[in-house]
């Protein structure tokens, strides 16, 4: 009777392990999706955002560049840049490529880099539905450290927490 508890038991550990690992092989996979550049403080980096819409129109041309999902990089209207509602941190340090905008490249360039820079970038494409994101890491001239956020170790951890139970 407690022989057959003790197997019971062992294939609920098993399970229960190689839950998991399908939870952390999920969270992995999310996070190497996202694409990371990299930058030096007083340098530049080109943010990627591309649209695979075909057909593109000025008039359908509307792309919002957001930091940290709330801080106004840059705005494109029915296809020309605005920095009307920009956040003055972004001030004479954004900029696009306008002529690309109908080619669907809505790529953001930020110059001048600062450690305050460093974190998730989002572009948002109207009419195109669509959202790419990108992880900007500003590291000082000398390679000494970065400034990224906390994110990036949390995959670390969930692994450390799963080994516990193998």
């Amino acid at each position: 009777m407690w022989a057959g508890l003790d197997v019971h038991r062992t294939d609920m550990r098993t399970s229960c392990c190689c839950f998991y690992i399908c939870v952390f092989a999920v969270l992995l996979n999310k996070a190497c999706l996202q694409v990371t550049v990299e930058g030096k403080v007083g340098g530049s980096a080109v943010l990627p955002c591309s649209s695979t819409g075909d057909s593109l129109k000025n008039e359908d041309v509307t792309v919002y560049w957001r930091h940290n999902s709330s801080q106004n990089v840059y705005d494109i209207f029915e296809g020309k840049g605005s920095v009307e509602k920009q956040d003055s941190a972004y001030k004479n340090r954004a900029e696009t490529f306008p002529n690309e905008y109908m080619k669907g490249n809505f790529s953001l360039k930020l110059n001048n880099l600062q450690y305050n820079d460093a974190g998730k970038y989002v572009c948002y494409i109207t009419k195109a539905h669509q959202n790419p994101s990108t992880q900007l890491l500003v590291k000082d001239g000398g390679n000494h450290g970065a400034a990224t956020s906390a994110g990036r170790i949390v995959p670390f951890f969930i692994l450390l927490y799963i080994l516990q139970y193998i």
